[in-house]
């Protein structure tokens, strides 16, 4: 299948050639096909085995999966493994029937295409033993020790891939970042690179994913496994599961109103161990992702190796692991190329394929692209001109976050009340692609000693309707650093910076941009903040709004000479929390034998609104 894109990379014509048709007229003055492939193999096979494995790690018994192709003798087949929390909601009592029964996509489609597929429960979970680890280093070398496993089989032919989205994306993460030597490639799917970025907007807790970790610690990792036929691995997990283990430092530590980012958050900080990662990565992201959020997936993109074999796809379908028409063709070249050594193309395309707002999809050989410039917008009193944003309906720029309440609906329609300002710029008379990390540089002054910002920047057509383009948060007391907490001085001026989500938008002509700026918002954030401030932004010309943009940017302002964006700071290694080869100390069975319908419910929640891929 194939749409009308605008193509904006450099055309390798000798490659192209090769793969692609030339360019017609109506291409060459910018309007093209995007590029795509699909894989080589074929449903050959069409018979399977299904086994099942107990693996022996220092975590625990990890259990799992393997439904594999019947091949003549000699011919040895790659593994495509997904290792997930999720597996507790196809729960028959014998464990075999979870696969005969019940659908995977990914094992139908590959399996006949001469793959094993591998579905193993997450530490902790279902059938495995050991303490559920909300991301930490359980989850890591049990990732390691079951691709090694795997990797290591009589009919493997030693080369292993793993695909999932949001969790079953995450643990792809925290097995690559331990390098083990069979993981050939990842195809993580708007799935979770830093733990804290997950839990919180630059110090303010967000709304969505608030069902984590109570459905996992409460829920998917509390309740036994069904299969006793496990005998000695079986009763393991009994009583692992109803260990305590950190159910309640996770919960405590991914809820704090005021947190500071330390040692735990460092053991589930893949971002700053990624110069580990040896796999190549097809990277997959939505930029409407309000669970995970695009910074998951954009960070980890530009912080990988520049030698290491990438691709990035993003998309519009929210927390979804298929984001373009395209995916599965593409994920297919992928595995074929990797991992049975088929030339499909696929490293031919565009490094980064991205459709935005306006459903045209943009293929670059970099994202955010080349080119892309910074234009700061001065926020002020009213103007109309081109490089300001003027402020709507008021004289001062001043609001009160007394309203926990407060929604971007309420705001943006008008109805704030003095719980937020709002700012815009003139009409454009041409599209401006937006394309990277909006900030919000401004000059506040605040009555209290703590407040929160949470702007979201806008889109407002001819006709007055705005549209989110993304969001931002910003706890005050982490205006300095992630790793303290420090008060403001009342009455004092401060400097907020708050970083919004990356975003991929077409800002179209005869639109105005604009940025709406409150101290809550419900569609985004967990107000945790007892403090009420009234706050007020200074319009002196030392507040803006930056935006970076890769097209047409002279129809917001001049540009000025882009600085890199330092990198999200990389700590040291923490010594972390220790971590025994066995089980922590239990004390006796969990007393809270109540909490896990909580973390049912929650689970529930989580699976029906958000779905899994």
């Amino acid at each position: 299948m194939r749409r009308s894109v605008r193509l904006l990379v450099p055309v390798l014509a000798l490659a192209a050639a090769t793969l692609f048709p030339a360019l017609s007229q109506a291409e060459e003055e910018g309007e093209t096909d995007y590029r795509t492939t699909t894989g080589k193999s074929e449903e050959v096979y069409s018979e399977s085995v299904l086994e099942e494995y107990r693996v022996p790690t220092k975590h625990g018994t990890i259990y799992g999966v393997v439904r594999r192709p019947v091949v003549p003798d000699g011919v040895k087949v790659p593994v495509i493994l997904t290792y997930s929390p999720y597996h507790i909601d196809r729960r028959p009592v014998g464990a075999l029937a979870l696969v005969e029964d019940a659908p995977d996509a990914v094992g139908d489609y590959f399996v006949p295409r001469g793959y094993a597929r591998a579905e193993f429960d997450l530490v902790g979970t279902r059938e495995s033993g050991g303490c559920y680890d909300h991301g930490g280093i359980r989850e890591q070398e049990t990732g390691h020790d079951v691709v090694e496993f795997l990797g290591t089989q009589p009919w493997s032919n030693g080369k292993v891939g793993m695909i999932g989205g949001s969790y079953n994306g995450t643990t792809q993460w925290a097995a690559a970042i331990k390098s083990p030597p069979h993981l050939t490639t990842i195809v993580p799917q708007v799935a979770i690179g830093r733990w804290y970025d997950y839990a919180y907007g630059q110090g303010v807790r967000f709304f969505s994913g608030f069902g984590t970790p109570v459905m996992f610690d409460f829920g998917y990792g509390f309740l036994p496994p069904t299969n006793a036929q496990g005998g000695t691995a079986w009763a393991e997990a009994v009583r692992d599961h109803a260990t305590p283990c950190e159910r309640v430092e996770h919960n405590e530590r991914a809820f704090l109103p005021d947190p500071v980012y330390d040692s735990f958050w460092d053991e589930r900080d893949y971002l700053a161990q990624i110069s580990n990662v040896k796999a190549s990565v097809l990277l997959v992201g939505s930029w409407k992702d309000y669970n995970v959020h695009p910074i998951n997936t954009y960070e980890m993109w530009r912080a990988l190796p520049k030698s290491l074999p990438k691709k990035l796809m993003m998309g519009q379908k929210g927390h979804s692991g298929k984001q373009l028409e395209d995916s599965q063709d593409i994920y297919h070249a992928w595995f074929d190329h990797w991992l049975l050594g088929l030339d499909t193309g696929v490293m031919q395309l565009p490094m980064t394929d991205s459709e935005v707002n306006t459903a045209d999809r943009f293929q670059d050989a970099d994202w955010p692209p080349a080119g892309t410039v910074d234009v700061p917008l001065t926020l002020g009193l009213g103007e109309d001109a081109r490089g300001t944003l003027g402020l709507t309906d008021l004289e001062i720029a001043q609001w009160s976050d007394d309203n926990p309440a407060l929604s971007e609906t309420s705001v943006l329609s008008g109805s704030a009340d003095g719980s937020a300002v709002l700012f815009r710029g003139p009409e454009i008379a041409k599209p401006v692609r937006i394309s990277g990390v909006p900030v919000l540089d401004a000059m506040v002054t605040t009555s209290g000693e703590s407040t929160h910002l949470t702007p979201v920047l806008f889109d407002e057509d001819d006709s007055g309707d705005r549209q989110v383009i993304t969001r931002g948060l910003l706890n005050s007391r982490n205006r300095d650093s992630l790793r303290e907490s420090t008060p403001l001085q009342p009455g004092a001026a401060w400097r907020a910076r708050v970083e919004f989500q990356p975003v991929d938008w077409v800002l179209e002509a005869g639109h105005r941009l604009g940025v709406a700026v409150m101290s809550q918002n419900t569609a985004e954030a967990l107000y945790g903040d007892t403090v009420r401030s009234t706050n007020e932004i200074a319009l002196d010309g030392t507040s803006r709004l930056v935006v970076p943009a890769s097209r047409n940017s002279a129809e917001l302002g001049r540009a000025v000479t882009r600085p890199a964006r330092p990198a999200v700071p990389a700590p040291a290694r923490p010594a972390g929390r220790p971590v025994p080869d066995g089980l922590p100390a239990t004390g006796g069975p969990a007393p809270w034998l109540a909490v896990p319908a909580v973390g049912l419910s929650a689970a529930w929640w989580h699976r029906r609104r958000l779905g899994r891929s």
